[in-house]
C-alpha cells in the first residue's frame, strides 16, 4: 500500500458512501479498499474508467445518478493551489467531478507534492466542454482574455476529443493563473460553455506526501501564502 492510499483508506468507515474519481492515486485506492477489511460501503464514480476498472476488480460501483449522498470523494488533480482550488483538466469529465464534489461532505484531493503549489501552474490548460455549436463563439472570446486556446484532439483516434456527453474540449493556456477567478466567471458566462476544470472553493482536504515521503492531509488554511 502506498502512503497516500494509506492514509486515505483510514478515513474510509464501514457504511460509508465512497466516491472514486480519475487518477492513478485513485486506482491505487481502489485496488487497497478492494483488498480491505471494510464492510458495508458503497461505491460510485464519476469517472466510466474508474468504475470499469472497479468492475474488473469485483467490486460493484454505481453511476453518480444511483447516490443520494457521499460521505467522502476522493479524486486526482493536475495542480492545486495554496487554498485548495484546482485544475482538473487531463480527464475531461470535470462535469461530473464537480457534481460529485459538491454531493460530498468531504472532497479529497490526492495528489503528488510536486503538484502542490503557491499558484495553479501555468503548464496546466483550463479546460473548456462546449456544446459544439458555440465552439467558435467561445474561441474567438478567449484571445480578449489572453488565452491562448485549441480544440483538443483525441489521443487515440484521428478525431476531436469530446466528453461523455459528446460535448467538444477547448484547451486554454494562459501566461499565469493569478486571474483565473475572473477568467472563468467570463468563460461560464459564454453561451454554449457547459463546465470548466477549474474546481474553486470545493476541495475540503488534500493528502500528499512530504519531503520525508510521509502521507500527510492538508486542510484549507494550512498552508500560508
Amino acid at each position: 500500500m502506498n502512503n497516500i492510499s494509506k492514509l486515505a483508506i483510514s478515513k474510509i468507515k464501514t457504511g460509508m458512501t465512497i466516491s472514486l474519481g480519475g487518477g492513478h492515486n485513485v486506482i491505487n485506492l481502489a485496488e487497497e479498499l478492494h483488498q480491505s477489511s471494510i464492510t458495508n460501503i458503497t461505491l460510485c464514480s464519476p469517472s466510466e474508467l474508474t468504475r470499469m476498472n472497479c468492475k474488473m476488480l469485483g467490486m460493484n460501483v454505481h453511476p453518480l445518478d444511483e447516490i443520494k449522498r457521499i460521505d467522502l470523494a476522493f479524486d486526482g488533480c493536475d495542480s492545486v493551489d495554496y487554498q485548495l482550488n484546482a485544475l482538473k483538466s487531463g480527464g475531461g469529465i470535470h462535469l461530473f467531478e464537480k457534481i460529485a464534489a459538491q454531493m460530498s461532505k468531504e472532497y479529497i484531493l490526492l495528489v503528488p507534492e510536486k503538484r502542490v503549489q503557491k499558484e495553479l501552474s501555468s503548464k496546466v490548460p483550463l479546460c473548456i466542454e462546449v456544446a459544439e455549436p458555440a465552439i467558435k463563439q467561445v474561441l474567438n472570446k478567449c484571445p480578449n482574455l489572453k488565452l491562448q486556446a485549441n480544440i483538443r484532439l483525441d489521443q487515440k483516434v484521428a478525431a476531436l476529443a469530446r466528453s461523455p456527453e459528446g460535448n467538444l474540449l477547448i484547451d486554454a493556456f494562459a501566461k499565469n493563473w493569478r486571474e483565473i477567478d475572473q477568467i472563468n466567471q467570463k468563460i461560464c458566462n459564454t453561451n454554449g460553455v457547459v463546465a470548466t476544470s477549474y474546481f474553486k472553493n470545493l476541495a475540503t482536504s488534500l493528502i500528499t506526501t512530504n519531503t520525508q515521503d510521509k502521507a500527510i492531509e492538508i486542510k484549507k488554511g494550512d498552508l500560508n501564502d
